[in-house]
């Protein structure tokens, strides 16, 4: 019998997404590939790595992706695997292409809005439980906005240029 020590730990699950089984998983390091429909993953039920049919995956962000099993059809049934590791097989995403976790590869960014343009320079991303936070630094002026996946739309390394789409107002009290 195999145990998660003989794979590689992807990430986490972290809430469900919508009802129609589909789960937001926390990746453990940057990886530039996407599970295919029909991979495997194991999840850990229990202490027992459980395999699982890769039905949907599609990355949300650089460290978190949306997955959706062949046979989690609702969110009730996704429900359950909230809070569970998730394990791949070693040779998933080469050493190369593997970062460490966190943020810190982002620091220095400039952060771009698309409705209000230039927003600030990433200084750090406080990291509250299940809320991280963006510390901006605009001409002196420190702003805070929500690390989240709908606030958050793209993380261009190349350019070191974060676009966000932050809510109705909230710039408007720094900018």
């Amino acid at each position: 019998m195999q145990n998660a020590g003989d794979f590689k730990l992807l990430g986490e699950f972290i809430k469900t997404h919508r009802i129609s089984g589909h789960l937001v998983l926390k990746l453990s390091f940057f990886a530039e590939e996407e599970l295919k429909e029909g991979d495997t993953v194991f999840v850990e039920v229990d202490g027992i790595p459980v395999p699982f049919f890769i039905g949907e995956f599609r990355f949300l962000g650089d460290f978190t992706a949306l997955v959706r099993f062949d046979d989690t059809e609702t969110a009730q049934q996704a429900e359950i695997l909230t809070g569970c590791s998730v394990y791949c097989s070693p040779g998933y995403a080469t050493e190369e292409a593997e970062k460490e976790e966190g943020y810190g590869d982002i620091t220095g960014f400039r952060v771009l809005d698309r409705e209000k343009g230039y927003s600030g320079i990433l200084q750090e991303v406080i990291e509250y439980p299940d809320n991280p936070v963006m510390r901006l630094d605009h001409d002196g002026a420190e702003i805070l906005i929500p690390f989240h996946d709908d606030i958050v739309l793209n993380i261009d390394h190349s350019l070191r240029v974060i676009e966000i789409s932050a809510p109705e107002g909230l710039l408007d009290l720094y900018l």
